[in-house]
């Protein structure tokens, strides 16, 4: 059995010859991470300014989370926005989302822009709930969108749910009662365990082949201020007062800026020559979660679609780091010698790594992640095929989480000439769209109100 085999990273077309960076160079603005972040924070600083831009890649294009992820677009947090609002103030945490909303935009304003092609297939998605406590949760969210004026979650409780009544005066305008064979038509589910759902506005797209075509529009069109080298992983920083280095086997790249589009714990060694040294503030505040998926083809075709399922409330507060995740399905259309099949893909099981640097592509998939997925499959989707599932792919991928589980967008505090667009934790595609739009602006000119994606947020925690 393979241990490590995404369908994203199959679906790659390889067209490109890149080398590793050779000899000293010297750019504008270099870019390290080569990911859904890095190529569209490239493409972005291409196209609203006026500087030369180098990218730069560990290993090859999208190898990373971007090439090892459950393909899902949504515009919220991994952390709750009520959660969020408990920590940054109402007006900061609604700025923020609508900032995740607007990437919706972005990436619809890339595809007129660019004419890619990659599929994506945008439709509602839904969320099973079987606590009480979750759905209080989620209707707390719902208080906070409507009093900024954002469209929110459609909540709909089942008519049997035992905790109706419960249920305090002050959320009973935000969710709808329905029949509970409809929510559960809905959540594609025969458990009856699940009393509640949210609908809300998901995607499923392959952000690695999405990468791959963005890349060959840069090419053409950007190709006399663009340079990309693979296999070139960056060892050191140096940040001086007027321009940066990074050191790659040897060799030295020279720029007036740096944008870390990593995970965040990479073996980077970064020297603040200018000031405060920010070396270990860096490096021990981006946490490494490995998460597992499996996929698998069937025949009969159904709609794209995204659900999650949350089997109990939060323990801690903070979904990124909770023992007992929820799981997570999309269904997508997947293309193989000509013959269409729909691609399941389940995630769910993850574990956090001490040391982020032990993790490799190559380790073997946990048999316990496999039970499992497979436990979930026959327990809950009713799609789901009788017996042992015939995996096609089954895939890891090590994903960043920042402490308070907010993506890391904007300059350095210490030293502006290192910026970051960083922490996927979790559920990047969108947010690192926004992230690289923003980049782009900042670099430009552009002043910004402060923000929950400030790096100086970090000097707090």
């Amino acid at each position: 059995m393979f241990n490590n085999r995404s369908p994203w990273v199959e679906q790659l077309k390889n067209k490109f010859n890149i080398e590793a960076l050779s000899k000293d160079h010297k750019t504008d603005i270099l870019i390290i991470g080569a990911g859904i972040s890095g190529i569209t924070s490239a493409y972005y600083i291409l196209k609203n300014t006026n500087f030369n831009v180098t990218l730069v890649e560990a290993k090859t294009l999208a190898s990373g989370a971007t090439g090892h992820n459950a393909g899902q677009l949504v515009s919220y947090f991994e952390k709750q926005i009520s959660n969020l609002v408990k920590e940054f103030g109402f007006e900061m945490a609604v700025a923020a989302q609508k900032d995740i909303n607007s990437a919706w935009y972005l990436l619809e304003q890339i595809y007129q822009d660019t004419g890619i092609t990659t599929s994506i297939s945008i439709s509602n998605g839904y969320a099973g709930i079987q606590s009480y406590e979750d759905l209080v949760t989620h209707l707390q969210n719902a208080q906070v969108y409507k009093k900024a004026g954002l469209t929110y979650e459609k909540l709909s409780i089942a008519d049997d749910c035992p905790y109706l009544e419960k249920i305090p005066q002050k959320f009973h305008n935000l969710f709808s009662v329905i029949k509970k064979k409809d929510l559960l038509e809905f959540l594609e589910t025969n458990d009856s365990s699940y009393y509640a759902m949210i609908s809300i506005k998901k995607g499923v797209m392959n952000s690695a082949l999405f990468c791959e075509d963005l890349l060959t529009y840069i090419f053409k069109n950007y190709s006399k201020r663009f340079d990309y080298f693979d296999k070139t992983p960056v060892s050191d920083i140096k940040l001086l007062k007027n321009h940066s280095l990074a050191i790659s086997n040897n060799k030295e790249i020279n720029s007036e800026k740096i944008v870390l589009c990593t995970n965040g714990f990479e073996k980077i060694n970064i020297i603040n020559q200018a000031g405060k040294d920010i070396n270990t503030k860096f490096h021990h505040l981006v946490i490494g979660c490995v998460g597992y998926m499996a996929g698998y083809l069937e025949e009969d075709l159904r709609e794209p679609t995204a659900i999650s399922y949350l089997p109990k409330a939060s323990k801690t507060g903070n979904e990124a780091f909770d023992n007992d995740p929820y799981f997570y399905l999309t269904r997508r259309d997947y293309e193989i010698k000509n013959k269409r099949y729909n691609l399941i893909c389940i995630g769910g099981p993850e574990a956090i790594m001490d040391d982020s640097n032990k993790y490799k592509r190559e380790h073997p998939f946990p048999k316990e992640a496999q039970e499992s997925i497979n436990k979930f499959l026959h327990k809950t989707y009713k799609y789901s095929p009788k017996g042992q599932i015939d995996y096609k792919y089954i895939w890891h991928g090590l994903m960043g989480y920042t402490p308070n589980g907010v993506r890391l967008i904007g300059p350095e505090p210490l030293n502006k000439n290192l910026l970051y667009n960083l922490g996927c934790n979790g559920i990047g595609i969108l947010p690192s769209i926004f992230g690289a739009s923003k980049i782009s602006k900042i670099l430009a000119g552009e002043k910004f109100e402060r923000s929950i994606f400030d790096p100086s947020n970090f000097e707090k925690i």
